[in-house]
């Protein structure tokens, strides 16, 4: 294989069909662009330009030889450039609930702390392999097994019913023939959050609406439009408290929930962008939103 400088000198005098303005580009002299030209063609054993008094100009050979010379050092470029866009740039993905209620509302933070960060967001609920897919950097997974990869734990949440200010309000602690807004995840091996150990924990045996949706932020929007009362996660909660579009109901009442996990390759925990990003998730979980109130506060924290 012929020196890679003597392929990139080529390739630029090709191009731009002079020495001395290879020379410029690559920002040596003339005199050496010729020189790795020459090199090139005796490694060969080919004539690459016909030189002439004034001008030179490429053989059949030489144009052959050019133009896939152009195409794959413009596929390295491009290859680098992605490279260096890359490391700055954080993909994630985590479930549409987690992403709508609790890391939307914060993202603004992050890039304020860490400017020189782009953070990508994928939702969805299916799990997705690390492994495999390379793009994904990190995933915030609720439950579930953790596989061969790093994972760490967040706090634990606390499960209580929330609703409307206003519905809150009008019920006063009473809960009969309410309309309960539920969760039913499709994952089939994520054991459901069970209304009944809300019902038992506040000892209540009268009458009840469900209504169930596959979506946590569908039974989050339900609530806020005062439609019901939804069983729901602090974490999730935390911030629409803070903001008044939901009221705790019962806060006296919680049941335990489970965890969120931050899952990413362990080769890739030291990496700096994903380092910040999960350093950032630790303290954030652990803090609770800035709230009105300091009762408030006292209900949302874990």
């Amino acid at each position: 294989m012929p020196s890679l400088i003597s392929l990139r000198a080529f390739e630029a005098a090709a191009r731009l069909g002079s020495f001395k303005q290879a020379a410029e580009e690559l920002s040596v002299t003339p005199t050496a662009v010729s020189h790795h030209i020459r090199s090139l063609e005796e490694a060969l054993d080919l004539q690459l330009f016909v030189r002439e008094t004034r001008a030179v100009r490429l053989t059949d050979t030489g144009k052959q030889l050019a133009g896939r010379l152009t195409i794959a050092f413009t596929e390295i470029s491009d290859a680098l450039a992605d490279v260096r866009v890359s490391e700055n740039v954080l993909t994630m993905t985590t479930t549409p609930a987690f992403g709508a209620l609790w890391l939307a509302p914060r993202l603004e933070d992050f890039q304020k702390a860490h400017p020189e960060i782009t953070v990508r967001l994928e939702t969805g609920t299916a799990p997705v392999d690390l492994m495999r897919d390379r793009r994904i950097d990190l995933a915030i997974r609720y439950g579930g097994g953790d596989g061969p990869l790093l994972a760490q734990t967040l706090p634990h949440e606390r499960i209580g019913l929330f609703g409307s200010e206003k519905l809150v309000s009008e019920m006063d602690g009473r809960i009969d023939d309410a309309t309960i807004l539920c969760t039913e995840w499709e994952q089939p091996d994520l054991a459901p959050v069970r209304l009944d150990e809300w019902l038992q924990a506040a000892q209540f045996k009268g009458r009840t609406t469900i209504r169930k949706f596959a979506q946590e932020h569908h039974v989050v929007q339900c609530a806020v439009a005062g439609q019901g009362l939804a069983l729901l996660s602090n974490v999730l909660a935390d911030d629409l408290v803070a903001r008044d579009l939901l009221a705790p109901f019962r806060p006296d009442v919680t049941v335990p929930g489970r965890s969120y996990k931050i899952l990413c390759l362990p080769e890739r925990r030291r990496v700096r962008k994903i380092a910040r990003f999960i350093e950032w998730l630790e303290h954030g979980l652990t803090q609770p939103a800035q709230a009105n109130t300091t009762d408030r506060l006292q209900v949302i924290q874990p």
